[in-house]
């Protein structure tokens, strides 16, 4: 019960904790997809002649929306396995430097398959989001 009681003290820091990280994940990624957008859009304007030369040549719509996605995707898919890694090795020096062997904490430096899928979902999720417009 004493244990119950301490952790109630704790439990606002907690929350407010938790929502400062729910406020800075949703500027970054806010901030990813305006940056995606601005390279989408530089791209997409100064290729209009080519894009037009295509369109005259017989491409079609369809494959041109095709390309902007493709190029988006080129943005992002290096990033998202960049960043998984990086990830681990950030997790593995962290948990290292915080928690010594001695502990007795076992610690797991590989992300599970929900915070995978939720990132690989915010990483496809983006350049979607921010090739609409050009297109």
């Amino acid at each position: 019960m004493p244990l119950l009681l301490e952790m109630s003290v704790l439990q606002y820091g907690v929350l407010l904790l938790g929502i400062v990280f729910d406020v800075v994940i949703i500027l970054f990624i806010t901030i990813s997809i305006l940056l995606i957008y601005s390279l989408l859009m530089v791209s997409v304007e100064t290729k209009t002649f080519e894009n037009g030369v295509l369109r005259m040549v017989g491409i079609s719509i369809t494959d041109c929306v095709s390309c902007i996605f493709y190029q988006s995707s080129v943005f992002v898919v290096p990033s998202l396995i960049f960043a998984y890694l990086m990830a681990i090795v950030v997790d593995y020096i962290v948990y290292h430097i915080l928690f010594s062997t001695d502990m007795g904490i076992q610690v797991k430096i590989i992300p599970d398959s929900y915070a995978t899928i939720q990132a690989f979902f915010v990483g496809l999720f983006i350049p979607l989001v921010s090739s609409i417009v050009p297109i």
